[in-house]
Order: structure tokens, then sequence, then C-alpha cells
């Protein structure tokens, strides 16, 4: 058995509660969750007034996650949660997901700040460095991020990588001295 969130009723909070241990089935992955976020898309769902229509209840929400492979891997992954009829979602300590819907994590990666960023930090983790080819130890420029902040959200996936990131390419020139 397993524990679970469990959504019984459309609009009204989910219950922990035990549930029989999933058993992956052909093409699917048992994935043991370590962190999961609560998405606007989980919200949704869980109200019944998602563009997806009102879900079959009860199940388990949550459409994204992160957590480890039987061999220990770090992973990412999605679930169609509220979406699909039958399909329970990533709000339990162990789920079963296709493995289409995994990506393996690099190792030491923060796991629960991972689950906090999301699909997000994932899309663009891949998009430098199995797009890109962004390796340990290069730069990438970080353009459009907020200044207050010590670390930018849009540096974190370049940190994951292990490369380093310049949020302010250049610092402005002072403005020259009014003339008389």
């Amino acid at each position: 058995m397993i524990r679970a969130a469990l959504l019984s009723a459309c609009g009204t909070p989910p219950t922990i509660a035990e549930r029989p241990a999933p058993v992956p089935a052909d093409g699917e992955v048992a994935v043991t969750v370590e962190a999961v976020p609560i998405t606007p898309l989980d919200v949704l769902c869980a109200s019944g007034t998602s563009y997806f229509g009102t879900p079959t209840t009860p199940y388990v929400p949550g459409v994204q996650g992160v957590g480890r492979l039987a061999d220990g891997t770090a992973v990412w992954f999605g679930t169609s949660a509220g979406m699909k009829p039958g399909v329970d979602g990533s709000m339990a300590t162990t789920v079963a997901v296709p493995a289409v819907d995994v990506v393996a994590l690099p190792p030491g990666v923060p796991l629960t700040l991972l689950a906090a960023l999301g699909l997000s930090a994932v899309a663009a983790h891949a998009a430098l460095t199995h797009a890109g080819g962004l390796a340990a130890g290069e730069q990438v420029i970080v353009l459009g991020a907020g200044v207050w902040l010590a670390r930018p959200p849009s540096s974190w996936p370049c940190s994951v990588a292990h490369a380093g990131s310049s949020p302010w390419p250049a610092r402005p020139r002072r403005a020259p001295a009014p003339r008389s």
C-alpha cells in the first residue's frame, strides 16, 4: 500500500488515503516520488472547470513531479491526471508513469528546487544541454533577468547543467552630466 492525496469530488480538498501500490504496465516505469508542485493545471482540473472537462473521480492529482527510479536515477515526470480518465497523478509516494514522460536528471540536482521550477526548468535544461550543447564550465548570458534577484530563476537551469550564467551582460553607462 502507498499513501496518496485522493480527490473524491471536484471542488473539494483531497484527503490522504492508502491505495494499492501501482504496478507499471508495458511501457511504464515506477517512480518513488520525492517532491511534487501544485501547478495551476492541477488546481484547474481539481476544480472541475478544466478545458479537458470534468475529471473522473476519485483520482490522485498532480501533473508533474520528481523522484527516483528503482536504480536511484533522479527523474522528472509528467502525468495526465485530471485530464484523462483512470490516470492517477504525482501526489503519491509511488507512481507508475509512461517511460516516454520521464526525463533523467543529472546527478546532484536538488529535486525540491526542480519540482518548484517544474516543466519550465526541465525544458530550459534540455534546450541548453541537449539541443544547445552547453557543457560544464561554459557561460550563458541571461537577458531580461530581474536585477533584484541574487540568482534570477532564468539562471537556475545553468546551475543544474554545472555551467555559469551572467544575468547582466553589460553594465549601463552613466548618462553624461547635462551641460549648461
